[in-house]
């Protein structure tokens, strides 16, 4: 490690010297089965485009929320952070434009389990208000949203914020192969670690958007960043599978195969490209005939399933089949 190399690099301290010394006496092997230094994620605000960067190619919106509770329905945002990345054609962060924060005073209370969670208290919030209007425009200024969880992100969004209904969704957790890119499990904070770094905050939106940043432009061992490998799943063909004639003896196979009963009583999954023909042939050897199959992309994929309707399919169910 070089002292003040770049933005991304920390001062190298007394104590960090004697690791390093004694790491350079080893074996560059032993030292990576021995040792591990994590450094801490570069501040939005110093960012700076890698040597190696193209020109802009797109501009994305990473959201992070926090709120009461998990129900879209019922719990309410009580933080939103925002921060606009420019990426450039093969997923490189070149720019952050802008890092914006706001809070809201919730109708209820905040339960103390989630001020535990969030560190956001009554206080904290008292008296603050969004302005959907405003943070609507914001984001029109996105060619994309992206979240580290964006079934959650989006759905409180949408609640306040009906625009980005109509905005492509990319969604840091479940449109990178993790575990392909030599990654364990799928925790955000986890994941940062495992890719040599460390945020001392946590939770609080906008020092979890820093974080993802800086996940996002994460270098895997095959040459592409983070952003690159999550824009490639977002637009990958993927489709709802309804199990729109589903008979009541069998909801339960279906349910442990993944399948989630939707707002409008319809079971339904996500699939994607590599598992697409062993569903449908997993759901006829079970139901005898195909599901109700409808393509998403990544403006529908991570939708509310209250905000779409089932597909309305008519068919003869026969008799030992019920």
């Amino acid at each position: 490690m070089k002292e003040k190399a770049s933005p991304r690099h920390l001062r190298v301290t007394a104590t960090e010297e004697n690791i390093m010394t004694s790491i350079s006496t080893c074996r560059p092997s032993q030292a990576d089965e021995d040792v591990r230094i994590l450094r801490r994620i570069t501040p939005l605000s110093e960012w700076q485009a890698p040597a190696v960067a193209g020109r802009p190619h797109t501009k994305i919106a990473v959201i992070d929320t926090e709120t009461t509770g998990l129900d879209p329905q019922y719990d309410e945002l009580i933080e939103i952070a925002i921060a606009m990345i420019v990426i450039d054609d093969q997923g490189r962060i070149i720019a952050v434009h802008s890092s914006r924060s706001g809070m809201q005073q919730p109708c209820r209370p905040i339960e103390p389990e989630i001020s535990r969670l969030t560190g956001i208290t009554d206080e904290m919030v008292k008296g603050k208000r969004f302005v959907p209007q405003q943070i609507a425009d914001h984001l029109a200024k996105a060619d994309a949203c992206l979240a580290f969880h964006a079934n959650f992100d989006r759905r409180h969004l949408e609640e306040l914020v009906p625009e980005v209904g109509a905005m492509p969704w990319i969604c840091a957790m479940e449109d990178v192969d993790w575990r392909a890119l030599g990654f364990d499990g799928r925790a955000q904070g986890y994941l940062l670690t495992q890719a040599g770094m460390f945020n001392p905050t946590a939770h609080r939106a906008g020092d979890d958007v820093a974080s993802l940043v800086n996940l996002l432009a994460h270098v895997c061992e095959d040459g592409r960043t983070v952003m690159a490998h999550a824009l490639e799943g977002a637009k990958a063909p993927s489709w709802r599978f309804e199990a729109s004639d589903l008979p009541h003896r069998l909801q339960k196979d279906a349910y442990r195969r993944g399948y989630r009963r939707s707002y409008h009583g319809v079971f339904h999954k996500l699939v994607r490209e590599a598992k697409h023909d062993a569903e449908i042939a997993w759901y006829h050897e079970l139901v005898g005939r195909d599901p109700t199959i409808v393509p998403v992309d990544w403006i529908e994929r991570y939708r509310a399933d209250w905000t779409w309707e089932p597909v309305n399919r008519k068919v003869e169910v026969a008799h030992w089949r019920r």
